[in-house]
């Protein structure tokens, strides 16, 4: 009995001890406390990022802790759009290093967004051909890159969704609709494949306003460029044989981006946009070599109908003119229709958009001053943190290796460290490295095929005796063959196109030489027989008429009368002329007339009636957003065809099979 109790007092005693410790396992786990409050916003408008912290509750003496999950939590604020004029706030971190000392220089920075980390503060001196980045991070809400909606959040780029929301899941469709399912719009998609085009610049595409979701791209990698001008024929990319490098393009109020390959590589062009486009924009393509096709697709709203009769268009504002204490914008406002310029005053009727605008109205600081703290006396210079600045130097791009048709460049790129009151000095360039990447010591030149003066053989000289010339063609053309504007050679000496040549003094005889008779230019009634009669110099050759002035010239033309005459009458037709519009169907018009077997001109009663040819057809019916198909009348009147039919009683007759160009029997 007594062992039975100790074993009960012992089983509840483990008991106990069991459950104190699971007890104090439980009241050990780490956990989170409340989530604090929400901080100020990163910005004042344009999407800023606010964000509160928790505290973990931990019980580890390691300094660790078990919590799962982050101890910071994010989301947008201030989410509407900021001012007109409003300085890109990327722009404005760059801009606060400005003037101050940079190894013994001062600099106006700009942003610089070919990094390959998107949120560190990468800046460029205006100017220079290197950049540097002044900070880790850029302050939360800034801009991953030009025309696009993410944001960078504590130094990493955030998804922001189309409803502003950080992290949000919300995306626009190809209408730029946001959680669009793509049904108020419709696509346009096409390949220009034309192959064999003049050098040069070719049209391959008009892109009218309102577009969206812009996609241009080559089939196939070539070394022809793609080109992008407004309809005054002014160029935004790739103008005048000038040819850009891939970038960012603020044009038609949208941000457009071109991409082509680097360091000599062969890559298909690309240009790509989101829209939507204020202006028409009309694409082409710079031809060096067979084009390979170029693909294009972009969308139309299918509730917001392009403008009828003539309109105002836009281009993108200008950079403002002064960085503070106001300055002004500008942009192109021009008179449209059907994607080409016309006068201003055409467009009269409507209220025409302002061209200018103020900017960046804050004012100017006075001063830029430094602060220095003191350093207190118990410190020693041993325990202060000396700035070490590593940097990369470049020297200037060597001469292109070649003039044309695709060269190299090199420069010298080095790793320095500097460090106050030390001298620069030259480190490995691994230390560069963990802070930015290296700058390129190599790049492709001077990419277009190379040009030169390409002349003909010389002509015969002008005269058979005495002081003459000889002329010959002169032309400048690629090493294809293609022909080029002269100015493109004008780097090299033109050859000459004309010379004298001289030859024996004038003492040879000459006469006329007479040749055969043609046959009678008609087949019925009285025509005309033609000869050649020359005047030839008796040692061989034909000289000027004027030699053989002493002689008669026989006779070089007789009338003539066919033995076997009978008429024929028949219709023809002249070539086509031009549309009344240049779309949504005009009319244009040809000439019908009745010739007899002479072609000579009858009375229409003479030719068969039912063979009459269609004098008016239908012109130009596609789309206005598509290119005209045959050319139309430049005047914004047209021409009326229903105002002339009456003046021909048989337009309106039904085209006879077999309808050419040439004559139409009956």
């Amino acid at each position: 009995m007594m062992k039975l109790c100790l074993s009960l007092v012992t089983v509840q005693a483990l008991g106990l001890i069991s459950i104190s410790y699971a007890l104090r396992k439980r009241r050990q786990i780490d956990y989170w406390g409340p989530w604090g409050e929400w901080g100020e916003c990163s910005r004042t408008c344009g999407i800023g990022v606010t964000f509160r912290d928790r505290h973990c509750y931990s019980y580890r003496r390691d300094g660790g802790s078990s919590c799962i999950g982050p101890f910071r939590s994010y989301r947008s604020c201030n989410i509407q759009d900021c001012p007109e004029g409003l300085r890109d706030f990327r722009e404005e971190q760059c801009s606060a290093f400005d003037g101050t000392d940079f190894q013994g220089k001062r600099y106006k920075w700009l942003p610089y967004y070919g990094a390959a980390n998107k949120c560190e503060l990468n800046c460029i001196p205006q100017g220079e051909n290197f950049y540097y980045r002044h900070k880790e991070a850029v302050k939360d809400g800034t801009l991953c890159e030009p025309g696009s909606r993410n944001i960078c959040v504590d130094g990493v780029c955030k998804t922001v969704g189309c409803d502003n929301m950080l992290e949000s899941s919300q995306v626009e469709d190809k209408c730029l609709q946001c959680g669009g399912d793509g049904s108020s719009c419709y696509a346009v998609r096409g390949t220009f494949t034309a192959a064999d085009l003049p050098i040069g610049y070719n049209q391959i595409h008009v892109i009218p306003i309102g577009t969206t979701s812009i996609h241009i791209q080559e089939a196939v990698p070539t070394r022809n460029f793609l080109a992008i001008k407004n309809v005054r024929g002014e160029y935004y990319l790739n103008g005048h044989w000038t040819i850009d490098y891939s970038r960012a393009l603020y044009i038609a109020n949208t941000v457009i981006h071109y991409e082509r390959g680097t360091e000599g590589d062969l890559a298909s062009e690309v240009i790509h946009g989101r829209g939507p486009t204020s202006e028409p924009l009309i694409l082409e393509i710079i031809s060096q070599e067979p084009n390979q096709g170029i693909e294009y697709e972009y969308y139309l709203s299918r509730y917001h109908k392009q403008p009828e009769g003539y309109f105002w268009s836009v281009g993108s504002w200008s950079l403002c003119s002064k960085e503070c204490g106001g300055g002004y914008q500008t942009r192109l406002v021009f008179c449209t229709i059907d994607n080409e310029a016309y006068p201003d005053y055409l467009c009269r009727d409507q209220v025409r958009p302002r061209s200018n605008k103020t900017c960046n109205a804050q004012s100017c600081p006075r001063t830029k001053q430094l602060s220095f703290i003191p350093q207190p006396s118990v410190w020693t210079s041993s325990q202060c943190l000396t700035p070490r600045v590593y940097s990369w130097k470049t020297t200037e791009w060597s001469t292109c290796s070649v003039t044309c048709g695709r060269g190299q460049q090199t420069r010298s790129v080095y790793c320095t460290l500097s460090e106050p009151g030390q001298v620069e000095v030259v480190r490995d360039d691994s230390e560069c490295a963990a802070v930015t990447a290296k700058p390129l010591t190599h790049q492709a030149c001077n990419l277009l095929q190379c040009a030169s003066w390409r002349t003909t053989d010389w002509t015969e000289c002008s005269v058979s005796c005495g002081e003459g010339v000889q002329t010959r063609s002169v032309s400048c053309v690629l090493e294809s063959g293609g022909q080029l504007p002269d100015f493109v050679c004008l780097a090299q000496t033109k050859p000459p196109a004309v010379r004298v040549c001289l030859l024996n003094s004038c003492t040879d005889n000459f006469s006329w030489y007479i040749g055969t008779w043609s046959a009678c230019s008609v087949t019925c009634g009285e025509g005309i027989q033609n000869r050649p009669v020359s005047c030839m110099s008796h040692s061989g050759g034909k000289v000027p008429d004027f030699a053989c002035s002493a002689q008669l010239k026989p006779s070089s033309t007789q009338s003539c009368v066919p033995d076997d005459c009978s008429e024929f009458f028949s219709w023809h037709v002249g070539a086509w002329g031009l549309c009344s519009k240049s779309c949504q169907t005009g009319k244009r018009r040809r000439q019908v007339i009745c010739y007899d077997q002479d072609r000579k001109h009858q009375d229409p009663e003479k030719c068969d009636p039912r063979a009459y040819p269609r004098e008016f057809e239908d012109c130009n019916s596609q789309p206005c957003f598509l290119p005209q198909k045959v050319p139309s009348f430049p005047d914004p009147t047209g021409f009326n065809p229903d105002e002339d039919l009456s003046a021909f009683p048989n337009a309106g007759s039904p085209l006879f099979p077999g309808e050419s160009l040439s004559a139409l029997g009956h």
